[in-house]
């Protein structure tokens, strides 16, 4: 199966959500100002936990979660499972918009409602509550727009091939580098795909960047871009501009909408 769940979650109730909620943070303040702010998250996911099973709580930490697809595979843990609600933990200064994409990644892994991001390392105890709107049938619809993509080898092909099976098997939606590790994988892994080329004005070279070659004149790169499309690609090519690779498929996740956008050097 390309998504195993070693817990069957359903989504929690409003009212069921408020119930556990009230709880965890009053034992998540009272922690923190016990314990501190500067903890390694483990030490609070832990204290949590036995407070909460002590109330009468069903409790579970590190919660495997494993994506595969053929030799493919990938494990991510939830930190906490309260009563069938969802907990990722933290510990930094500031949340970031990647905190929030990390919690929509799992509710729509386990296909439930709610996550609830708690941060520990602010100066109180902050939570942010992130809600999934799609259902796992939402999103296995996506639209391929290929308008801007021309097929330079059969590398390129198997490129494109290898990306509608991810989606047909996991769907739209999940972290952008859930997919790209995967089409790593597939081109050999890291050892192989990934390379390094030369970077390079008329005048002289300036060193090597990092690519992700698909094949021996082709590399690909895949983003998760709602906006900004243009500005991205003005950046892609001026990095493509500087290296010797003749072809470049860049491969845009766009929620439902997967673009696909081919750049060529002479």
């Amino acid at each position: 199966m390309p998504i195993v769940r070693s817990l069957n979650l359903r989504s929690v109730t409003d009212a069921e959500f408020q119930a556990i909620d009230k709880a965890v943070m009053d034992h998540a303040y009272d922690i923190q100002n016990k314990f501190g702010r500067l903890f390694d998250e483990r030490i609070y996911e832990n204290e949590l936990a036995d407070r909460l099973r002590a109330d009468g709580f069903d409790v579970h930490t590190q919660v495997p979660i494993t994506v595969s697809h053929g030799s493919f595979t990938k494990t991510y843990y939830l930190d906490l499972v309260i009563n069938h609600m969802v907990y990722e933990l933290k510990v930094v200064e500031h949340r970031l918009p990647e905190h929030k994409a990390q919690c929509l990644h799992y509710a729509m892994l386990q296909d439930i409602r709610l996550v609830k991001l708690l941060n520990f390392g602010e100066e109180k105890v902050r939570g942010d509550l992130h809600q999934n709107t799609l259902s796992e049938a939402g999103r296995h619809h996506p639209t391929l727009r290929k308008s801007g993509w021309h097929q330079v080898d059969e590398h390129c092909e198997r490129l494109i091939n290898h990306l509608r099976s991810l989606l047909a098997d996991w769907g739209t939606h999940l972290s952008s580098r859930l997919y790209n590790e995967a089409l790593v994988h597939y081109f050999g892994g890291e050892n192989h795909c990934l390379q390094r080329v030369e970077v390079q004005t008329e005048a002289r070279k300036l060193g090597t960047h990092l690519v992700q070659m698909h094949g021996p004149q082709s590399a690909f790169v895949l983003t998760s871009l709602s906006t900004r499309q243009t500005y991205y690609r003005q950046q892609l090519e001026s990095v493509f501009q500087r290296i010797p690779v003749p072809c470049l498929q860049w491969i845009n996740l766009n929620h439902s909408r997967v673009e696909i956008t081919t750049l060529t050097n002479p």
